[in-house]
């Protein structure tokens, strides 16, 4: 189990860590299933402390649909859309959560849950993001027009680092797993690797451990 968790957290895939751990990929698969579900209760139990931003930080604040072109050709895309942000820090703390749709309602709802009062939030003009409840939750907003450029002329505002974000998370997604169903423990995995990069074999190790004490309570 140590190994698998230490061929996990680096990425590696189910057949090689298979082949390094001598063991059935199927086991490979249940373990690489078992530490996201532990990440994600890790998540949940951290609360507020995965909140990310605050005073006078900014956020870039983006949405991208995970999915495929229908039969591989076309502009028609299914799947799921995805609604994230990433701070401008030295750490880059991110979230990624998937969404139903992006309405103003639940585009307010997602950075209300994710991202602290106080801090500088930078959208584009999609309608969704135009909306008072920014203002009235402590929040600056700011917007660039990609119809007309990536970068406000005059104030700077940009939304790159989260673009640059969902290019690095589709390349680690397979495109099987980009469906209601099976995404969210892979955005899960991104988002707390991503914020625990600096430690991610202790925090996998509590992370664990707190799973496992989960799991007991489900069974007495």
């Amino acid at each position: 189990m140590l190994l698998l968790g230490y061929l996990w957290i680096h990425g590696v895939t189910t057949m090689v860590a298979a082949k390094l751990g001598g063991v059935d990929p199927a086991t490979v698969k249940k373990w690489f299933d078992r530490f996201r579900e532990a990440v994600e209760l890790d998540i949940f139990e951290c609360g507020e402390d995965y909140r990310i931003g605050g005073t006078d930080i900014i956020v870039e604040i983006d949405e991208s649909k995970f999915g495929k072109r229908k039969y591989n050709r076309g502009h028609r895309v299914e799947g799921v859309w995805v609604v994230g942000g990433r701070e401008r820090t030295p750490e880059k703390r991110m979230f990624a959560v998937k969404v139903h749709d992006r309405t103003a309602t639940t585009l307010l709802d997602v950075i209300v849950r994710h991202v602290n009062p106080g801090s500088i939030i930078i959208t584009d003009c999609w309608k969704g993001y135009r909306t008072d409840g920014l203002l009235d939750e402590g929040m600056i907003h700011c917007t660039v027009n990609h119809s007309e450029t990536f970068v406000d002329k005059e104030t700077g505002a940009h939304t790159n680092s989260i673009e640059g974000t969902w290019s690095a998370m589709k390349w680690k997604i397979p495109v099987r797993k980009r469906t209601e169903e099976d995404i969210e423990g892979h955005l899960f995995e991104y988002m707390w690797k991503a914020n625990n990069k600096e430690d991610l074999w202790s925090r996998l190790l509590v992370a664990m451990k707190s799973f496992g004490e989960y799991k007991s309570r489900e069974f007495t």
